[in-house]
C-alpha cells in the first residue's frame, strides 16, 4: 500500500505569504490571516496551538495560490498526462460535458496514476459548469483533507435525506468537548453555540453553529466526538472572520443563507436532533486502525486521489470520486450546508 505518492508532502510556505495572528474569545482562540492570489485565508486554532495555526494559514494560502495557477499550467502543458482517465461521471450524477483539460493525480491507496477532469480540481474565477469547491485543499496534511471530504459528503447526504440517520445533539456537553474557558468566553460575548454529531462507520462528523449577529456553521470529521466537534467549532469561528468578498459565489451564497437565517437552521437541526448517549462523549480515540485513505475508499468505492503542483511532489488538493462535493453549478440558491 502507498499511503501517499512517492515524495509527496503538504504544500509548503512560499516567500511573501505571511500569516498575521489575532486573539478572540478572551485569548482562548487564535485567528490567523494569510493572503495569496487575492484570496484572504482565515484559519482558527485553540491558543495552545499558536504556531500551528499560523503555519496552517500559510500552507492553505500557498495551496490555494498553486491551485489557481494550475489552470494556466494545465493549458500550457504539452501532451496528455499518463494514467487511467477519470471522467466527470465518476464525480457527478448527470454531469455536464467536460470542457477543461486533464490534470494528473496519484491514488492514495494504490499509488496508481490518474488523469482527472480539471473542473473538479480548479477553484473559482474561471468558467466551468461544475461548482468549484475548496473541500480537500491540503493545509495541515493529506489525511486531514480526506477527512474534510468525508465530512462534506456525510453532511450533504444527511441534509438531503435526514430521516436516514440520527443527528445526535451534544450542545449541553460543549464544556466537556472544547478546551476550558472557550464556552464561557463565547457566552460572555453573546455568542450562541449549538453542536451535533453524525455517527458513521469509523468516523464522527461534528456540526457546530456559532450565532450572534449572524451565524456560521462549521463541519468536520474526526475519529472521536471530541476531535470532530473541536475542529468544527474552529471552522465556524474562522468562517465568522472570513471576508465574503474572497469566497466563490456558491460558498458565499451558502454562508449568506446561514448568516441571515440562523434561527431557521438551528431550529431545523434541533428538531431533527436527539440527545447523544453519555458514553459517546467520552469515547476514546484510535479504536479503529483504518487510515483515512482506507475509510474513504470503502465509503466511496474508489480510492482518494492526490493532485500535485508542478511535478514537485507538493500535494495541493485531494479529490474523492463518488463523494458528493462535486456538482453542477446551481442556478438558484444552493443548500447552505457545505
Amino acid at each position: 500500500m502507498a499511503p501517499t505518492p512517492a515524495g509527496a508532502q503538504s504544500a509548503k510556505a512560499v516567500p511573501g505569504v505571511v500569516a498575521e495572528l489575532a486573539d478572540c474569545l478572551g485569548g482562548t482562540v487564535h485567528l490567523a490571516y494569510a493572503q495569496a492570489s487575492g484570496l484572504d485565508v482565515v484559519v482558527a486554532g485553540f491558543s495552545r496551538y499558536e504556531a500551528q495555526t499560523r503555519a496552517r494559514a500559510i500552507a492553505r494560502a500557498t495551496a490555494l495560490d498553486r491551485l489557481h495557477r494550475l489552470a494556466g499550467d494545465a493549458r500550457s502543458r504539452t501532451g496528455v498526462p499518463r494514467g487511467r482517465e477519470l471522467r466527470l461521471a465518476d464525480f457527478l450524477t448527470d454531469p455536464p460535458e467536460a470542457a477543461g483539460p486533464l490534470v494528473p493525480g496519484t491514488g492514495l491507496v494504490s499509488g496508481n496514476r490518474y488523469r482527472l477532469p480539471a473542473e473538479v480540481v480548479w477553484l473559482g474565477g474561471r468558467e466551468t459548469l461544475v461548482e468549484p469547491t475548496t473541500t480537500g485543499v491540503v493545509d495541515v496534511g493529506i489525511a486531514e483533507s480526506i477527512a474534510e471530504v468525508i465530512a462534506h459528503d456525510v453532511v450533504s447526504r444527511w441534509w438531503a435525506a435526514p430521516s436516514g440517520q440520527p443527528l445526535l445533539r451534544v450542545s449541553a456537553q460543549l464544556d466537556q468537548l472544547l478546551p476550558a474557558g472557550v464556552t464561557a468566553a463565547a457566552a460572555g460575548l453573546g455568542l450562541r453555540l449549538s453542536a451535533f454529531v453524525l455517527s458513521v462507520p469509523d468516523v464522527r462528523i461534528g456540526l457546530v453553529t456559532v450565532g450572534g449577529e449572524g451565524a456560521t456553521l462549521g463541519v468536520a470529521a474526526g475519529r472521536t466526538v471530541r476531535s470532530a466537534i473541536g475542529e468544527a467549532f474552529l471552522r465556524a469561528m474562522a468562517a465568522k472572520a472570513q471576508p465574503w468578498a474572497t469566497l466563490a459565489l456558491p460558498e458565499a451564497l451558502r454562508r449568506f443563507a446561514v448568516w441571515h437565517r440562523e434561527g431557521d437552521y438551528v431550529a431545523h437541526l434541533e428538531r431533527r436532533g436527539v440527545d447523544a448517549e453519555p458514553w459517546l462523549i467520552g469515547e476514546p480515540g484510535d479504536l479503529r486502525p483504518a487510515s483515512w485513505q482506507e475509510i474513504a475508499a470503502r465509503r466511496f468505492g474508489h480510492e482518494p486521489v492526490a493532485v500535485e503542483y508542478g511535478g514537485a511532489g507538493l500535494v495541493v488538493k485531494v479529490v474523492c470520486p463518488g463523494a458528493s462535493c462535486y456538482r453542477a453549478a446551481p442556478s438558484g440558491l444552493p443548500c447552505p450546508i457545505p
